[in-house]
């Protein structure tokens, strides 16, 4: 029991920082989007490379905040059903539906990420979208590492959870 809450504690330190790091990312995109708008209106002198790094930071943004959000149950749920519930059917439904829906579609998407990330590093791929001509594999890996940390912290959500249930609705430790 002991092991599975020290797991599931170094899961939550990383979705946790994750977050932080996510938090940081979002006004370096504030400030880069700013400035292209700055610079395009005001002096007709438009960047080259804002628009893709403002779709970088916003999928990075996106893609670590996912561990982040589902480790502080934030994610949207129907809480007029939800709420109503007892701890015990909120476990078993949180159980079901993990074993249902998120864990097939977490697993889906990491592999795919893992794939697209892997093809793009061994293929030096880069963008074409701008001047700039940025790589494109460290991006494909954030969003990887974004899915791989979701999957993480699912799983020790979801093994909470059950431990929980064990204990007939309780909280685990």
């Amino acid at each position: 029991m002991t092991l599975l809450k020290k797991i599931y504690d170094v899961v939550g330190t990383v979705s946790e920082w994750s977050g932080r790091l996510v938090s940081i990312a979002v006004p370096v995109l504030i400030v880069t989007i700013c400035y292209d708008v700055l610079m395009r209106y005001a002096f007709n002198a438009p960047t080259v490379w804002s628009f893709e790094l403002s779709y970088m930071l916003g999928t990075a943004i996106i893609s670590l905040g996912l561990p982040y959000v589902h480790y502080h149950s934030s994610h949207v749920r129907v809480d007029v059903v939800y709420s109503r519930l007892s701890a015990r059917s909120r476990l078993v439904l949180d159980t079901v539906l993990t074993i249902a829906l998120f864990f097939p579609l977490a697993l889906i998407w990491t592999q795919i990420s893992a794939v697209n990330a892997w093809q793009s590093f061994i293929t030096h791929e880069i963008s074409y979208d701008s001047m700039w001509y940025p790589p494109l594999w460290p991006f494909k890996f954030v969003i990887f590492l974004g899915f791989l940390l979701l999957l993480a912290q699912g799983t020790a959500t979801f093994l909470r959870s059950v431990l929980a249930l064990a204990k007939g609705g309780e909280q685990p430790w």
